[in-house]
């Protein structure tokens, strides 16, 4: 589904509750835990692939790379400084991608790759005294990729082009992070959560092989990460 069309549905299912009555405000030095969950969908732009940092051609084209989407358990923990700022901190079990090709490279799933996507941020709530509490929040994200592996059919590719030995690295990435959601009461302490946010995640795929050759590509992410969760205040 396109994004653009998931990212509006979202947003008209958020404002649904806001004229419910009001509730229990939040206070200072209180937590808000969060489980449920998130889903990472990626908006990719990626560069041509590389050989030897020549733009790897078969038959007179060129290929990029693309990313599906995965979905997790999603964690969130915020502690309140004020009735309306908190701090968040956004973790979740591993989330899995498989990285395909396109143009001479199409139909192919060259990787498998698990990254980890901590972000820390400051979320301003706008009606901390009402049963739907809409927000918004700035951040800063450290994304680790790990498990990163050529699969079978790219293996089988490559070594047909004479390159044995797939050794594949992506980079580490840091960037920005921003977030709307919704807190929806549906007791003294529970509620439902729904957010939205986008990450600027970008890295580097580098693929090393035997003979000393490297392919690599430049591969901005960029996801939208689309989260239902039920939570508690304590």
């Amino acid at each position: 589904m396109n994004t653009r069309i998931k990212t509006l549905g979202f947003f008209s299912a958020l404002t649904l509750p806001l004229a419910a009555a009001p509730a229990v405000a939040y206070e200072a030095g209180e937590w808000i835990l969060r489980a449920g969950v998130a889903t990472v969908a990626p908006d990719e732009s990626s560069d041509t692939v590389k050989l030897n940092g020549a733009t790897l051609s078969l038959n007179g084209g060129t290929s990029k790379l693309e990313v599906d989407e995965n979905s997790q358990l999603g964690l969130t923990a915020t502690y309140m400084l004020t009735q309306n700022w908190g701090l968040e901190l956004l973790a979740a079990t591993p989330f899995n991608h498989t990285v395909s090709g396109t143009g001479e490279l199409a139909n192919l799933d060259i990787a498998e790759i698990d990254h980890l996507p901590p972000t820390l941020s400051a979320i301003y709530h706008f009606n901390p005294i009402g049963r739907a509490t809409p927000y918004a929040g700035v951040g800063l994200n450290y994304t680790l990729f790990f498990s990163e592996d050529v699969t079978g059919a790219a293996d089988t590719t490559l070594t047909g082009l004479g390159l044995t030995g797939a050794d594949l690295e992506l980079d580490n990435s840091w960037g920005l992070s921003l977030q709307f959601g919704l807190d929806y009461q549906i007791g003294d302490n529970w509620f439902i959560n729904a957010s939205m946010r986008w990450i600027d995640i970008d890295t580097t795929a580098e693929i090393s092989f035997d003979n000393g050759s490297k392919l690599d590509v430049d591969l901005e992410i960029d996801p939208f990460v689309y989260s239902l969760l039920l939570g508690r205040r304590f």
